[in-house]
């Protein structure tokens, strides 16, 4: 299986602390609002924990009707986290096992945080590859982009 892999990256003008604390319990919602043929989260149900700490679980519920399993795998305050998505219910159950992401928060001499997103699907099969991989430089990557431009306001503005 293949492993297709999409970063992204933006600096914010908020302290790290402050950057890492707003986003790694944000809501979904506010930030993942659909791109192109990509559905919106429209929330998340059955939260185990706070979102702090690793092998807490949620569901995301997607503007399509779909749904996936959603786990905390690390956490590391203010630096790092990551998280597994699996159980796809909509079309990407056709084309991946599970995603991965992971969030870098550097704090720069400036008072800013450089802030890194790595999203990385594993592939179902050999035949999935072209079009996952489509999805994963083309359209992932815009929904990346526009999550973060929305991400970035929203930190700043509540700490501005």
């Amino acid at each position: 299986m293949a492993v297709l892999a999409t970063i992204v990256s933006t600096e914010v003008d908020v302290d790290q602390i402050k950057a890492f604390e707003h986003i790694v319990p944000i809501d979904l919602s506010s930030i993942f609002t659909g791109y192109g043929p990509l559905p919106a989260v429209t929330g998340t149900t059955n939260q185990m924990g706070g979102w702090d700490a690793a092998g807490q679980t949620r569901t995301v519920h997607l503007s399509d009707g779909s749904m996936a399993q959603e786990e905390l795998n690390e956490y590391k305050h203010p630096q790092y986290f990551s998280y597994t998505v699996s159980g796809f219910t909509g079309s990407l159950r056709f084309l991946t096992t599970s995603a991965n992401g992971a969030w870098w928060f550097e704090s720069r001499p400036t008072g800013k945080t450089l802030i890194k997103w790595r999203y990385a699907f594993k592939s179902r099969s050999v035949f999935a590859v072209p079009v996952l991989w489509f999805i994963a430089k083309v359209l992932w990557r815009g929904y990346m982009a526009k999550a973060l431009t929305l991400l970035k306001e929203q930190v700043e503005g509540n700490f501005a």
